[in-house]
C-alpha cells in the first residue's frame, strides 16, 4: 500500500484552506487545526487548538508531516483598524505561527509553506515588484507582513524546503474581495478610488490553489513566491474588467480617495495602495496558471460559482 502524504493545516476553514482541501482531499490525509470542534471524515481530521492557552489535541497529529500549510489569521478587513484590532491582527498570525512551530518542533515536518500578503511591499506605485523587493518604508500592512514572515522562519532550520507565498487579491465568489466589488457594479455603478491608478494585483482562487499545490508537490527552490496573477491591474482597469463581466449597463465612476479614508481610516490603504506585484519566481520554475487574464477568471468564476 502506497503511503498517503500528510498535510498540516491552519485556516483550512477559511475561504482558501477551503477550497483547497476540495481540490486534494483525495490525494491527502488532512489534518486541519481549528478552534472549533468538526466531524471527522477520512480524509479530513479536524484537530482542535486554542493558541493562547496553547492546547492542542497532540495525539490526534501523526508523527511526520509531509507538509505544514499555514494560512492561519484574523480577517485584515473584518473590522476597522483600531490599537487593539491591529495587535490581534499580528498576534493572530505571528502567536499562532509561533505555537505551530511549537508543536511541530518534535515531529518530522519535509515541507514548510507560511502565507503572507503583498501588503508586505506598502504602497509602491508603478515599481514591478518580484519576491526580491524589499517591505514597504511604512504602513500597518508592511509592518504585519514582516513580522508574520520572521515568525515563519522558526521552521527554516527543521524542514527541507521553506517557502512564504506573498498572496494578492484572492478573486471568488465566495468571498474575500470580489463580492464587494460586484455589488456596486450590481447596484448600477462601479467605482474606483483617486484616479484609478492604483495596481491591484489579483489572482483567481484556483490559480492561487493551484500555486500551494505546486509548491507542495514540485517542491521548487525555497524561497519567498508571490501568489498573484502574471497580470496585475490598475484599479480601473480592474472595475471595468468587473463590470463587464457582472454588470455591463454600470456606469464607471470615480471616488474621491478622501470619501474613502473617512470611512475607513487607516484601512483605507488596503484600497489605495498600489503594488504591481508579479510572479517571477513562480513562473520561472514552471507554474502554468489556468485564469492569468482577468476576463476569463471572471468569466470562469461567475460561470461555474467558483
Amino acid at each position: 500500500m502506497n503511503h498517503q502524504p500528510t498535510l498540516v493545516i491552519t485556516g483550512g476553514t477559511g475561504l482558501v484552506g477551503s477550497r483547497l482541501i476540495q481540490r486534494i482531499a483525495s490525494q491527502y490525509q488532512i489534518y486541519v487545526l481549528t478552534r472549533s470542534q468538526r466531524q471527522d471524515t477520512d480524509q479530513v481530521k479536524y484537530v482542535q487548538w486554542d493558541i493562547d492557552q496553547k492546547q492542542i489535541e497532540t495525539e490526534k497529529l501523526p508523527t511526520e508531516i509531509d507538509v505544514v500549510l499555514n494560512l492561519v489569521g484574523a480577517g485584515i478587513a473584518d473590522k476597522r483598524w483600531t490599537t487593539s484590532r491591529k495587535k490581534i491582527l499580528i498576534d493572530s498570525r505571528v502567536k499562532a505561527t509561533e505555537y505551530l512551530y511549537e508543536v511541530c518542533k518534535s515531529r518530522i515536518v519535509k515541507t514548510y509553506i507560511g502565507a503572507s500578503a503583498i501588503g508586505y511591499y506598502g504602497d509602491r506605485g508603478e515599481e514591478i515588484l518580484t519576491a526580491d523587493a524589499p517591505p514597504g518604508k511604512e504602513g500597518f500592512l508592511s509592518e504585519c507582513c514582516v513580522l508574520w514572515e520572521e515568525s515563519s522562519q522558526l521552521f527554516t532550520p527543521r524542514v527541507e524546503n521553506h517557502y512564504i507565498l506573498r498572496i494578492g487579491i484572492v478573486l471568488s465568489q465566495q468571498g474575500g474581495a470580489l463580492p464587494k466589488l460586484v455589488l456596486p457594479s450590481r447596484l448600477g455603478g462601479a467605482g474606483y478610488f483617486g484616479d484609478g491608478s492604483a495596481y491591484y494585483s489579483w489572482i483567481h482562487i484556483d490559480d492561487l490553489c493551484k500555486s500551494i499545490e505546486f509548491l507542495m508537490s514540485d517542491t521548487p527552490p525555497s524561497r519567498t513566491y508571490n501568489g498573484v496573477s502574471p497580470h496585475p491591474l490598475p484599479l480601473k482597469e480592474l472595475m471595468r474588467g468587473i463590470k463587464k463581466v457582472y454588470a455591463p449597463y454600470a456606469l464607471l465612476l470615480p471616488i474621491p480617495e478622501i470619501v474613502i479614508h473617512t470611512a475607513m481610516g487607516e484601512m483605507a490603504t488596503m484600497l489605495t495602495n498600489s503594488d504591481r506585484v508579479v510572479p517571477q519566481h513562480l513562473l520561472a520554475s514552471g507554474l502554468e496558471y489556468a485564469y492569468a487574464d482577468l476576463d476569463t477568471a471572471l468569466r470562469h468564476i461567475k460561470e461555474h460559482n467558483v
